[in-house]
């Protein structure tokens, strides 16, 4: 299974981080086109993102590059007053200058943003996923100490955010965190080659945003890491309502369609993890979501009375 931002490890960890008490690095990372569910946003982005490297970058040099007659058009299109045409996209891709597979994300991006009908944006969407899915994160060799301390992925998860300065005091307030145990979680991520310490500024970076975590059956560390998580869930219950949510859903499934409501799940954390990944930190919070699905009964079998006739009902239970 892929972490991405946010981290999945066979069930869904939607993560958003408070800015509270941040430092601010003099600049931002280079755009990632996957990273966005509106074309508007990433060319807001990438023009950001080129003005901070050049003074004399802007939108105009950046449509007559594209050979556009309107030196205005891009700008007009980055705030929705004007659309991307069919007849638009290549010479922004060109100037782009994107990977072929950032190129075809970025194609169904324009074509999702514009759609009218919920059947062809879902389409898009749906492209959008795959060519999301098909992009793998670094193996994490090491599971067991990676999952031994459940707070390990978030924090991880924190320090891929280059935005935020991570020292041990940092990491602590942000999960409440013993100073002692925010450093073990800060040196276990090291050792896993996923982080390492800067100097400089005196605090933690990742080395990669994105993880492949292995979620093979019976993986102990994976067993041991639900756990502890669902210990946490069980905690969040005196929380304050605002921070958490409970549900339960009760089903009748028989195997196959069990195999096919995880599936479904999948396509669902997903589809969660593509709309719903903050790309502003102001406000916001780190929020894990956990989804569990286990049978609560033996196989159901059709019970008759004594004199042959069938019962009237049944519980509705998850099989």
């Amino acid at each position: 299974m892929v972490m991405h931002n946010p981290f999945l490890i066979s069930f869904l960890s939607v993560f958003k981080v408070s800015k509270e008490n941040t430092k601010m690095s003099t600049s931002k990372p280079k755009p990632q086109v996957m990273d966005y569910v509106d074309y508007r946003q990433f060319l807001q982005a990438w023009y950001q993102y080129n003005k901070e490297r050049s003074a004399t970058f802007s939108f105009g040099t950046w449509t007559l590059q594209c050979g556009f007659k309107s030196r205005s058009f891009l700008q007009q299109v980055s705030i929705g007053k004007r659309n991307l045409g069919l007849d638009s996209i290549a010479p922004v891709l060109q100037s782009l200058k994107l990977s072929q597979i950032d190129g075809e994300y970025f194609e169904n991006l324009v074509a999702y943003t514009h759609a009218t009908n919920i059947r062809i944006k879902e389409y898009h969407f749906q492209q959008m996923l795959r060519l999301n899915k098909n992009q793998r994160g670094k193996k994490v060799s090491d599971v067991y100490n990676f999952l031994r301390n459940p707070k390990t992925p978030r924090v991880h998860l924190l320090l891929s955010l280059k935005s935020l300065t991570c020292t041990v005091e940092y990491v602590a307030n942000t999960f409440n965190l013993p100073q002692k145990e925010a450093l073990e979680i800060l040196e276990s991520i090291e050792a896993c080659g996923l982080s390492y310490f800067d100097d400089e500024s005196n605090s933690w970076k990742a080395t990669e945003q994105d993880l492949d975590i292995p979620t093979e059956l019976g993986n102990v560390a994976l067993m041991a890491f639900h756990h502890k998580s669902l210990g946490e869930a069980q905690d969040a219950l005196s929380a304050p309502i605002n921070t958490r949510h409970f549900g339960t859903l009760l089903m009748t499934l028989n195997d196959n369609e069990y195999t096919l409501v995880k599936r479904d799940l999948e396509e669902f954390f997903d589809a969660l993890s593509a709309r719903y990944t903050s790309k502003e930190l102001n406000g916001a919070r780190i929020f894990q979501m956990n989804f569990n699905i286990f049978a609560t009964s033996e196989v159901l079998k059709e019970n008759t009375s004594h004199s042959g006739q069938k019962m009237e009902s049944f519980t509705e239970l998850p099989v």
